[in-house]
């Protein structure tokens, strides 16, 4: 078996791969520019809501019933 170089895989070489028309930089790290605003917002977002808002949660829900 052969080592393989910096520059392959040992199925293929780097070479091999086309990538005129493609951009690598983007292809890269363009999910967060474009979903930063989202991202942003979910950060923002709390997964538990506080205790006030529970408490007040479960009063309604008792009138209601």
């Amino acid at each position: 078996m052969m080592p393989m170089g910096l520059t392959s895989t040992p199925l293929l070489s780097y070479r091999d791969i086309k990538t005129e028309g493609t951009d690598l930089f983007e292809d890269a790290f363009g999910f967060y520019p474009e979903f930063r605003d989202v991202i942003e917002l979910l950060k923002q977002v709390k997964p538990v809501p506080g205790k006030r808002l529970t408490r007040r949660l479960i009063e309604k829900l008792r009138k209601s019933l």
